[in-house]
């Protein structure tokens, strides 16, 4: 077993008890105490591989001496007791250090099924290390700090909202925290909810039964279902509607599932992460989102820096996505000249890190016999300067076609719509005269 040495702190000597007696009987050997400074004299003199600490104690908070905790020592897996009252102070620790909370009452099995799963993620070949994870690279001082709260989160079970641009890697980011989890051979569910139009989120969310509604001829298990024992990424959250945003914080509280048309609810088991490009507490302010609904997906939040604010890390991004395109077209692979390498340095990147991966895939394929100069680079990038964040063309190069021109063109007025727009994509969609699903086409392309 990795981790033998607990630290037990809870004033109430019954649940003190028991839980010592549970936790022994499961091979852990346990100092109880019943108090911080009870708990101060053991971690004086012992070393401590886990803690369970009752947040709230008779001489202090348990948060104080999760930090006293973890500066003597940092590797020290910190789990908290809270009563409901306060798991907005457990959700706060856990951003400064601690792993996960169980809310009061809980079930012992849950408490040894926790430990289980963070031992078998701490384990000597369970650890990946350098610069990679899930797909995720980078040796810039934002990208290692990122890599860092992803393998402190990923241990916990809570919910994690992950913000960003669009194009920064937020589905690269569900797939670290699915990779380093307890739930990594269980399915990792992705749904992109500004994808599915309105009236069709629900069927596919929750599943239906035979007649439900016209086409239903057979049972289809909705995502909701098909998340079971894994991981549920709802990609661009801030486009579910309200109504749904209802039937979904009922899922997310009592963990039950009924299918359209169906007559039995069905428990779920899953862990969500969701993703947003979105300022939600303006969705929020201006009530298209849900109050409890925004608190119960915004435990964990976790900020994905764009590219931007990571120029150290293109050369690494760049030797990676040139090294793919080679070898998913079966061509040699290409190089870039120094005045190109300095094009994109120089660049601000408002489409991020799929921006550059997209932009190596059409150099792969239209210069694939040679050397990236920058006169090969779009226009956008190669005349372009950068006022506010925004691009302004300086002039046109009368090489491109009118149909590449064309194409370049909607790119950045779309790119400038959804900008002022405070990347509502409704409003842009009705501000260019086209649906939302035709939007999302166009900014995918």
């Amino acid at each position: 077993m990795s981790y033998q040495k607990l630290l037990l702190v809870e004033d109430d000597r019954l649940h003190r008890e028991m839980l010592g007696e549970a936790l022994e009987r499961a091979h852990y050997e346990v100092s109880a105490a019943a108090s911080g400074q009870d708990a101060l004299d053991l971690i004086g003199n012992n070393h401590f591989d886990i803690a369970l600490i009752d947040i709230r104690l008779p001489d202090m908070q348990g948060t104080q001496l999760q930090d006293i905790l973890l500066t003597q020592s940092p590797a020290c897996v910190i789990l908290l007791m809270t009563g409901q009252a306060t798991v907005a102070s457990a959700v706060e620790a856990m951003r400064r250090g601690a792993h996960d909370y169980l809310a009061k009452p809980f079930r012992i099995e849950l408490l040894l099924l926790k430990l289980e799963r963070i031992m078998s993620l701490r384990r000597p070949e369970d650890t990946e290390a350098g610069p990679s994870l899930g797909g995720m690279i980078g040796n810039s001082p934002a990208m290692k700090a990122l890599l860092q709260t992803l393998r402190a989160v990923a241990v916990a079970d809570t919910t994690v909202l992950i913000r960003g641009e669009t194009g920064t890697g937020k589905e690269l980011c569900a797939r670290a925290l699915h990779q380093l989890s307890s739930r990594r051979s269980k399915p990792l569910i992705s749904v992109n909810c500004a994808a599915i139009p309105d009236n069709l989120l629900e069927s596919e969310l929750f599943g239906y039964e035979p007649g439900a509604f016209t086409d239903a001829r057979k049972t289809h298990r909705g995502y909701l279902e098909q998340a079971e024992g894994g991981i549920l990424f709802l990609d661009e959250i801030g486009e579910i509607p309200l109504a749904m945003q209802t039937k979904l914080l009922r899922v997310l509280e009592e963990r039950k599932v009924m299918r359209l048309g169906g007559e039995h609810e069905i428990t779920v088991d899953f862990r969500l992460l969701a993703a947003t490009n979105r300022d939600l507490d303006q969705l929020r302010n201006n009530g298209e989102m849900r109050e409890d609904f925004y608190y119960r997906i915004n435990v964990v939040p976790i900020e994905l820096p764009p590219l931007r604010e990571r120029k150290g890390d293109i050369p690494l991004l760049l030797s990676k996505f040139l090294h793919l395109a080679a070898e998913n077209h079966g061509l040699p692979e290409l190089r870039f000249s120094s005045a190109a390498l300095q094009v994109l340095q120089d660049y601000s990147f408002p489409g991020n890190i799929r921006e550059l991966e997209n932009l190596v895939e059409m150099l792969q394929v239209l210069h694939s016999d040679g050397t990236v100069e920058s006169r090969h680079l779009p226009l956008s990038m190669t005349l372009a300067e950068n006022i506010n964040g925004a691009t302004h063309i300086q002039y046109f190069r009368t090489e491109l076609t009118l149909k590449e021109a064309g194409k370049d063109f909607e790119a950045r007025f779309i790119q400038r719509v959804l900008e002022e727009e405070g990347s509502n994509r409704t409003r842009t969609a009705k501000r260019l005269g086209i649906s939302r699903k035709n939007l999302w086409e166009k900014m995918n392309r």
